[in-house]
């Protein structure tokens, strides 16, 4: 399996101080291959730091490259990460790799509103290309300036497929930003996404915190009035969300599991709605459809929650994709 895990860290700083072994706990526990953090509020001048001990240092025991995009702009604010696993290369056309089968399930209600997290499929052994797994190029930019001071994306292109990373923007507690967010970036982030599509031939992949409650299902008090003025809920939001989705991709949450409800990546920490499971899911992989064909050469098998990772105001999401020999 070529497993991907999205997490919003709130300030990777802090998630280092205070759960130091928080990021390679993760990568060992689900033997990731892609590490992808949003909102890691850091400055070059943070990455370089020999003190911090990050770049080099954070995940490299674990076998990972590492890629930060920090905000220019605003210190302490946005940034995205991605930790790529390193293949063995002695061999570079066989490496035994996991792979999952279809199976996944839900387990026992919790109650009638909510079901329990979606849990891992089995799996088997095979052999598989690794050169597949090696990134052809790492990028760092949407191509506009007026979105690319912030740090928000990072894209990889492996050989049969590209994923980015994204912090989108939020519309702001007063929604100043919120006709920049729909009008602007949703709109040149779509067009960079087919763009991307069509030159390199192959399926297309972002994921992260996407700052959107698409639907009802994904928020706890949906029919609260303050939700269609509060950024993340709006309609204005909602829409443009569901543009991205109509110009032909998937969310893959809801197309694996497209019943489940209580299922969040969001908490206010600040109410403290963790425990209470009063959340949002905030927190996604959008897919071309064909990442869901049988017939490709990489498959999406799974897309699940882990709940209770603590750390953050966010909770990781795992995606698990099938790549054949």
């Amino acid at each position: 399996t070529f497993t991907i895990i999205s997490w919003n860290v709130a300030g990777l700083r802090a998630i280092l101080r205070n759960h130091p072994t928080a990021l390679s706990d993760l990568a060992t526990k689900y033997d990731a291959d892609v590490i992808c953090l949003q909102e890691t509020k850091l400055q070059e001048i943070h990455v370089n730091d020999p003190k911090l001990k990050i770049k080099g240092h954070l995940l490299e025991e674990e076998g990972y490259d590492s890629h930060f995009s920090c905000s220019t702009t605003k210190k302490g604010y946005s940034g995205t990460a991605v930790f790529v696993k390193r293949q063995e290369q002695n061999n570079p056309k066989k490496s035994k790799k996991k792979q999952a089968t279809m199976d996944s399930f839900f387990g026992s209600k919790k109650n009638d509103e909510e079901d329990t997290s979606v849990e891992k499929g089995k799996k088997t052994d095979t052999v598989i290309d690794i050169t597949n797994l090696i990134p052809e190029k790492v990028s760092m930019e949407l191509g506009k300036e007026e979105h690319d001071s912030e740090g928000r994306i990072i894209s990889v292109d492996f050989p049969l497929f590209s994923l980015s990373n994204l912090y989108v923007p939020n519309s702001g507690q007063k929604l100043d930003r919120l006709d920049y967010r729909t009008n602007q970036w949703d709109k040149d982030l779509l067009n960079f996404m087919q763009k991307t599509e069509k030159e390199r031939g192959v399926p297309v992949m972002w994921l992260g915190d996407l700052n959107v409650a698409h639907t009802e299902m994904e928020v706890w008090n949906e029919g609260a009035k303050h939700l269609a003025k509060s950024a993340g809920t709006t309609p204005e939001e909602r829409e443009s969300f569901q543009q991205q989705l109509d110009a032909g991709y998937v969310d893959a949450f809801r197309k694996l599991h497209p019943s489940a409800k209580g299922q969040y990546t969001y908490w206010s920490q600040r109410a403290g709605n963790r425990e209470p499971n009063k959340g949002l899911r905030l927190d996604y992989f959008i897919c071309s459809p064909s990442l869901f064909d049988d017939s490709n050469k990489v498959v999406l098998r799974d897309c699940y929650i882990v709940p209770d990772q603590v750390g953050s105001d966010h909770c990781p999401i795992v995606a698990e994709m099938e790549i054949k020999k």
